[in-house]
């Protein structure tokens, strides 16, 4: 998972613990993408769903309009989950793919699935929000409703930005999560590397604590910016992520696929030149070749690349702007279709004027889908955006 281990023992432990993860892993989400589909839309069965961690936020409450984000084998299960308890309500649906979708078998479940929605919910809209257009064109031939619209476009700027107080200390930062997805062995050549990670529990415990000493073994001019408890690296708050940034003079994308990676546009926003390697997931939709670099996924070639980018010393202050300057457009093309969708659900409201999103960390509020219900119904009816 994070490169050549030396010893045989520690080898076979490491995968046997990434096996076993796996397996419980793939035994829950089995359980969850069925389930949805299966209850009753009323009576004492219907709620054995209602333990789900899901992320809803609330964009509008008359007219109801929902923004979750979608992800697994079978995406729309979440989906079938929520709708179930706002069955007698219009609304509609904004769904963001938190991994790509250019994925031919996941997008033919995702057709069958809506034909089953539109069927069972009948007052309900549901709009893919596509981090490609490749992704946009895969769910219209299955007749979705999808725009192209990156989910990167709801980082916050006012929390991701340049500290130029701030001295560089490493020639990279790395923000992944404990995962074999994020290949953090393809940066073991830099010399000067510092990490931001975290655990989602993709291995028991030991695994991480065997993850954590791995990197930390590399070098000691590597560094782990996450403050560790007894092996286990804590949580950063988004401005102490950012200042970490600014501790860094590039950013690394080392997956090979995912979502759009929101850290890619966090590093953009704060300043960085990014190196990617080649990937699926939308996150290189706002690159730029002057601070860019996509590099074969090679421990010489993400060096060479990070040399170069940091070499190249460009202002800080530039990359942000320039950066700016292709996100406005795109938020604005979402703000029209936003005010077209509120007007068509009958909303005297006048256009959206202001950005109407808080921010990455507020739309992924994960908590049981029970609570999320029981909050919506509790809301009282206020414009949109307010």
């Amino acid at each position: 998972m994070v490169g050549p281990i030396d010893s045989a023992v520690e080898r076979l432990w490491l995968k046997a613990a990434w096996q076993t993860g796996q397996r419980l892993g793939a035994l829950r989400q089995l359980a969850a993408k069925r389930l949805p589909f299966a209850l009753p839309a009323t009576g004492p069965l219907s709620d054995l769903d209602g333990g789900m961690q899901v992320a809803i936020y609330v964009l509008s409450h008359d007219p109801l309009v929902l923004y979750t984000p979608i992800g697994g084998q079978r995406p729309l299960s979440s989906v079938a989950a929520i709708g179930r308890r706002f069955a007698k309500r219009r609304a509609t649906f904004l769904l963001m793919p938190s991994w790509t979708l250019e994925r031919p078998h996941i997008v033919a479940k995702i057709g069958r699935d809506l034909a089953w929605y539109r069927a069972r919910f009948p007052l309900h809209e549901l709009v893919f929000l596509c981090n490609t257009e490749e992704e946009r064109r895969l769910i219209a031939a299955v007749g979705g409703m999808a725009i192209f619209s990156n989910h990167n476009l709801m980082v916050s700027e006012d929390i991701f930005r340049p500290l130029p107080d701030v001295p560089v200390e490493f020639d990279a930062v790395y923000n992944g999560r404990i995962s074999h997805t994020k290949r953090h062995y393809l940066a073991f050549g830099i010399e000067r590397l510092l990490h931001v990670t975290f655990s989602i529990g993709e291995l028991p415990l030991a695994g991480d604590r065997a993850f954590i000493r791995r990197l930390q073994a590399q070098s000691p001019r590597h560094s782990i910016a996450n403050p560790l408890d007894e092996g286990q690296p804590g949580w950063l708050s988004p401005q102490e992520v950012n200042r970490a940034y600014a501790r860094a003079a590039v950013g690394l994308c080392l997956s090979p696929a995912e979502g759009a990676m929101c850290s890619s546009m966090e590093y953009l926003m704060a300043g960085l030149p990014v190196v990617s390697t080649p990937s699926l997931g939308g996150r290189d939709v706002f690159f730029d070749p002057d601070y860019c670099i996509i590099a074969e996924p090679d421990t010489a070639a993400i060096r060479r690349a990070v040399e170069t980018l940091r070499d190249r010393a460009i202002a800080r202050e530039e990359i942000r702007n320039r950066t700016m300057a292709k996100v406005w457009p795109q938020r604005r093309a979402l703000m029209d279709f936003l005010s077209a969708l509120f007007e068509r659900m009958g909303s005297d409201q006048p256009p959206l004027s202001q950005w109407p999103f808080p921010g990455t960390r507020t739309l992924r509020r994960w908590t049981a889908l029970r609570e999320h219900a029981r909050e919506i119904a509790a809301l009282k009816p206020t414009p949109y955006g307010s």
